[in-house]
């Protein structure tokens, strides 16, 4: 719910997001497909945690669903939250200029000179989605010894 709270934030201050109409052709076709995956993760991150903190209707879903649901998002959200980290760390400390990217700060934040916040929100963001990721990986652990126990 915070990683949720901070989209709101991100969106109500502001920052810049990729839209659809900086697209064309098959390249807009691509961000609405991927736009449409992102809702959907969203949707599946949010009802996950309740569905493994044994919600009645999260015990009809089969444990194994839940589970891969519970590693994937722990896979996904760390590795995107460690790269971010990663990339904004090179990027200060100047080992590698354009991040591991290879792109420039105005490419990723849109202009050459990003304000203190947006330079924030973009590291905080990184930040929460590597928590994110500990935090699922952290559930499917508790999940997964606790149907042990059940299953025992």
């Amino acid at each position: 719910m915070v990683f949720l709270a901070w989209h709101i934030v991100w969106f109500l201050t502001g920052l810049n997001a990729p839209a659809a109409a900086d697209h064309h052709g098959v390249a807009r076709i691509l961000f609405y497909v991927f736009s449409a995956v992102v809702y959907l993760m969203v949707v599946v991150g949010t009802l996950l945690p309740l569905a493994l903190a044994n919600q009645s209707w999260g015990r009809r879903i089969p444990r194994w669903m839940l589970m891969s649901a519970a590693w994937t998002g722990s896979a996904l959200l760390s590795a995107r939250g460690l790269a971010g980290i990663v990339d904004d760390f090179v990027r200060a400390i100047g080992v590698l200029p354009n991040g591991l990217t290879g792109l420039t700060t105005a490419q990723t934040l849109g202009t050459d000179h990003p304000s203190s916040w947006a330079v924030f929100a973009g590291c905080a963001t990184d930040l929460l989605f590597a928590i994110g990721g500990l935090l699922f990986g952290l559930a499917a652990l508790s999940f997964q010894r606790a149907s042990v126990r059940l299953l025992a």
